[in-house]
C-alpha cells in the first residue's frame, strides 16, 4: 500500500541518510542523461562533443572575434602580458600580431569558454531551493520545502530521456520513466517530478502564448519552477555575455543554424535571452514564489543585469567573466552562499549542495578527455559511491567527491579560474580543505606514489575525523598531496572512485581520446605507472584491512578497527574497481592490436595469454610480443597513418625515434597487475564461477563496442599486406 504524499514527506524529513542516497542518485541520473544538452542548443553531437574533448590547443589557432571578448582579453593578459599588471579591458587586440606572439603558446583548451552544460541547471536549483528552505519565509526558513522537492525539481528534465549508465552499448540504453524515478527514488519524488515537469510545461505554453499563466496551487511547485527558469537564465546570460556562438567553428555555426540560430548575427544568443528573461521574470510573479530568498536576490543581480544587456548589448559583457553580474554576483547572493557556514557542518547535506556550487563555477568550462564535463565526472562518483558504499555513504565523501579536482582543474593554467586551497579552506573550513589537498596531485608526480607507499605500510587505516579534526575549527598547513601523511579512509574511497569513473570515460569513449590518447603508450602508462602507482598501493592497503577483519577473531575490538558496514562497502568497491581496470585493460589491448594490425584470432589469443595466469613471462614474450608485436607489422601501421610513430605504442618510451628498439618493460608490468587482480579476488573470496562468466561477458561488450565505435577512426584504416607477408603472419 502506498504511502500518502504528507506521510512520504514526513519520513523523507526523519532520514537524512535516505535524503543523501537520492541526492547521490539524483546527481548519477542527471551525468547520465543530460550531460550531452548544451544550453541555447539543448543535444549535441558527437562531432561536437569531440571537438570540446580537453586538448591542447595553440593561441595563435583561435579565431579572433574570441579575442574581442572579455574572456579573450583576459587570456591574452594571461598569456602575453603574464609580468604586467595590466587591465585586459585596455588591450588593443588590433595592435597586437597574435599569430606571431601566440604560434609557440600552448594553452589548455578548458580555458575557452563553452556552452555550459544543462545540467548545471540543476545545480543551480537545488541551492536556490535549499536557501529558500534554510532562510525563506522572511528569514525563518521553509521545511515544507523539504529534500524530495528538491531533487524532484533536480531530476525532472531526465524523465523520458535515455540513460547512458544503463548499458555499455550505445544502442540499448533505457529511457527514464515514471516507473524508474518510482524505483529510485520513491514515490513522492516520482509524483513531484511530475507535478514540476507538467507546471513547467503549462506554464510555458501560456506565457508564450501570450497568455497570464494559470496559478499554481502548491508554493512549492511554484517556488520551483521560478527557480528553474532562473537558472536556465543564467546559462543563457552566460552564454550571451561570453559571445560564445560567435566564436565557434564552421561545422558548429552549420549545426546551430540546423535548429534556427542565425550565427551571423552580432548577438545570437538575444533571442534565447529574450524569451528565457520572459519566462524567468513571470515565474516570479507567480502567487507563492518566496520573496526573501529567491525573488529578491535574483531580481537585484540576474534580472536587471539581463534587462540592461537586452535593452544597450554593448552591456553584454557584464554578464560574464570572473566578476560577471549574471555570474559572479549571482552565485554569492544566493542565501546558501550567502548565510551558509559549511565549515561549522562540514558532513551535512547542506555542505554537499554547497561544494556542488563551487564545483560549477569554477570548472563550468572544464572537460574531460571523453564524452564527460567536469561536472558529469564528479556527479558520476557520488552515484557510484551511493551504489557502492549504501548506508557506508557520509555527505563529507559526497562533498569531496564535488571538490576533489577544484583545485587542480581550477587552476589558472587549466581553466582560468584560479581556484586553490585557500578558497576552499575560507569556504568550507580547514579540514575540508586538508581532505582536498589531499586528493590534489602535486607538481612532483612521484610525491602522490610516496603518499601511496605511506598509506600502505602505516599500522592501521586513518579516518578523516582522527586526521583532521573534522568536528571542530583547526589551523591547517595545507599543500597538495603532503607524502609524510597517509591518505585517509574517506580518500581512499574518493581516489578508487575517480579512478574507477576515469576507467569508465575511456572504456566508453575511446573514439572522443585524442592525441596521445588514443593509443596504447599514454593509456597503459598512465594507468600502470601514473594512476597505478597511487591507486595499486592504496588497494592492497584495503585488501590488507579486508583479511585482517576476517583473519583476526578480535579485530573488531583493535584500535582503530573499521566497522563491518564499512568492510562490506570497502570489498564492494575493491570489486568494482578490479574489474574497471580489467576492463580497461581489454580495451587497450585492442587498441595494441589495431596498432599493430592484428586480426580478430590474434587478438583472442593476445586477451587469453595476456589473462592467463599459468603462462609465464618468457613464455608470454615469446608467444606474444616476439610473435605478434613485429616490427614489420608496425611499420606498416605506422605507414598507414594508423600510429604517427613507435613513439605512441606501449612498447617503446615516448620519445622513441624511428629507429630505437622496444622495450616492454611497462607492458609486462600491466599484465602482472591483471594477474595480481585474478589473485585479490581469490584472496577476498570473490572469485566465483557466476563473477568470472559475468565478466567475461563484460569483456565482451567492451569488444564489441569499441569495434562499433572505432570503425571509421584512423586506427582502422586499411593495411596494404602481401600474400607472402600475410601467410607468413
Amino acid at each position: 500500500m502506498r504511502l500518502s504524499l504528507r506521510r512520504e514527506r514526513t519520513l523523507a524529513r526523519r532520514n537524512p541518510q535516505l535524503d543523501l542516497q537520492r541526492l547521490a542518485r539524483a546527481y548519477g541520473l542527471l551525468a547520465g542523461t543530460c550531460d550531452a544538452e548544451r544550453v541555447i542548443v539543448g543535444s549535441i553531437s558527437r562531432d561536437w562533443i569531440a571537438s570540446e574533448v580537453e586538448h591542447a590547443v595553440s593561441l595563435a589557432s583561435l579565431p579572433n572575434s574570441f579575442f574581442t571578448t572579455q574572456r579573450g582579453r583576459d587570456l591574452l593578459a594571461t598569456e602575453l602580458f603574464d609580468d604586467e599588471d595590466i587591465d585586459p579591458e585596455t588591450i588593443d587586440v588590433s595592435k597586437i600580431d597574435i599569430q606571431a606572439l601566440g604560434a609557440s603558446r600552448q594553452i589548455n583548451s578548458n580555458r575557452i569558454p563553452k556552452l555550459e552544460p544543462r545540467i548545471h541547471v540543476a545545480v543551480l536549483v537545488a541551492n536556490m531551493l535549499l536557501g529558500v528552505r534554510l532562510y525563506g519565509n522572511h528569514g525563518k526558513g521553509d521545511a515544507q520545502l523539504c529534500h524530495d522537492t528538491i531533487v524532484a525539481a533536480m531530476i525532472q528534465d531526465a524523465i523520458g530521456k535515455p540513460y547512458l549508465f544503463s548499458s555499455l552499448s550505445s544502442t540499448e540504453y533505457e529511457i527514464i520513466d515514471d516507473e524508474y524515478i518510482n524505483t529510485w527514488f520513491g514515490n513522492t519524488i516520482a509524483l513531484l517530478s511530475r507535478k514540476i515537469q507538467q507546471a513547467l510545461a503549462q506554464f510555458e505554453r501560456s506565457v508564450l502564448a501570450g497568455k497570464p499563466p494559470e496559478p499554481i496551487a502548491d508554493k512549492n511547485i511554484a517556488t520551483s519552477v521560478a527557480a528553474i527558469y532562473a537558472s536556465r537564465l543564467r546559462l543563457t546570460a552566460r552564454a550571451a555575455g561570453d559571445g560564445v556562438i560567435s566564436f565557434l567553428d564552421p561545422s558548429r555555426h552549420a549545426e546551430l543554424q540546423q535548429i534556427g540560430v542565425d550565427t551571423r548575427s552580432d548577438f545570437p544568443e538575444r533571442p534565447f535571452l529574450e524569451q528565457d528573461y520572459k519566462l524567468a521574470e513571470a515565474a516570479f510573479a507567480l502567487q507563492g514564489v518566496d520573496h526573501y530568498a529567491l525573488r529578491e536576490p535574483l531580481r537585484n543581480t540576474l534580472m536587471i543585469a539581463v534587462r540592461d544587456a537586452l535593452e544597450d548589448p554593448s552591456k553584454r559583457s557584464r554578464l560574464s567573466g570572473r566578476r560577471g553580474k549574471a555570474v559572479h554576483e549571482v552565485h554569492l547572493n544566493l542565501p546558501i552562499m550567502e548565510y551558509f557556514v559549511a565549515s561549522e557542518a562540514p558532513n551535512s547535506i547542506e555542505t554537499v549542495h554547497l561544494a556542488s556550487l563551487e564545483m560549477m563555477r569554477a570548472l563550468e568550462k572544464g572537460r574531460r578527455k571523453s564524452l564527460s564535463t567536469m561536472t558529469a565526472h564528479a556527479f558520476r562518483i557520488c552515484a557510484l559511491a551511493e551504489r557502492l558504499l549504501g548506508t557506508a555513504l557520509e555527505p563529507m565523501v559526497v562533498s569531496l567527491a564535488m571538490l576533489h579536482d577544484v583545485v587542480e582543474d581550477g587552476s589558472r593554467r587549466v581553466t582560468g579560474y584560479d581556484h586553490s586551497l585557500g578558497k576552499i579552506m575560507f569556504r568550507f573550513g580547514g579540514p575540508m580543505a586538508a581532505m582536498v589537498s589531499e586528493l590534489t596531485d602535486a607538481a612532483v608526480h612521484s610525491e602522490g606514489a610516496h603518499k601511496a607507499r605511506a598509506t600502505y605500510e602505516h599500522p592501521h587505516l586513518v579516518t578523516p575525523q582522527d586526521q583532521y579534526n573534522v568536528t571542530r575549527f583547526t589551523e591547517i598547513s595545507l599543500k597538495p598531496t603532503d607524502k609524510r601523511q597517509p591518505y585517509t579512509l574517506s580518500g581512499i574511497v574518493i581516489k578508487l572512485l575517480d579512478t574507477l569513473v576515469s576507467l569508465e570515460e575511456g572504456i566508453r569513449d575511446p573514439e572522443l581520446m585524442t592525441g596521445w590518447w588514443r593509443h596504447s603508450g599514454a593509456r597503459i602508462f598512465w594507468a600502470e605507472n601514473m594512476r597505478g602507482s597511487i591507486v595499486h598501493p592504496l588497494i592492497e592497503r584495503m585488501v590488507l584491512e579486508v583479511k585482517r577483519s576476517v583473519d583476526d577473531p578480535d579485530y573488531a575490538t583493535r584500535p582503530h578497527s573499521i566497522n563491518q558496514t564499512r568492510l562490506t562497502a570497502g570489498r564492494a568497491l575493491l570489486d568494482t574497481t578490479l574489474s574497471y581496470f580489467d576492463l580497461y585493460a581489454t580495451q587497450n589491448l585492442a587498441i595494441l592490436c589495431d596498432e599493430y594490425g592484428l586480426d580478430s584470432e590474434q587478438r583472442d589469443f593476445l586477451i587469453r595469454t595476456f589473462n592467463d595466469p599459468h603462462i609465464d613471462e618468457q613464455r608470454f614474450i615469446e608467444l606474444v610480443i616476439n610473435e605478434l608485436f613485429t616490427e614489420d607489422r608496425l611499420q606498416r601501421s605506422i605507414d598507414a597513418g594508423r600510429v604517427p610513430s613507435r613513439a605512441y605504442i606501449t612498447l617503446f618510451p615516448k620519445g622513441a625515434s624511428a629507429s630505437e628498439s622496444s622495450d616492454p618493460e611497462t607492458f609486462l608490468a600491466y599484465r602482472k597487475s591483471a594477474l595480481r587482480r585474478q589473485t585479490i579476488r581469490l584472496e577476498l573470496g570473490i572469485q566465483s564461477s557466476e563473477r568470472i562468466t559475468a565478466l567475461q561477458l563484460r569483456n565482451e561488450q567492451v569488444l564489441s563496442m569499441y569495434d562499433q565505435k572505432m570503425e571509421r577512426t584512423e586506427l582502422r584504416r586499411p593495411l596494404q599486406i602481401s600474400k607472402r607477408v600475410k601467410s607468413a603472419g
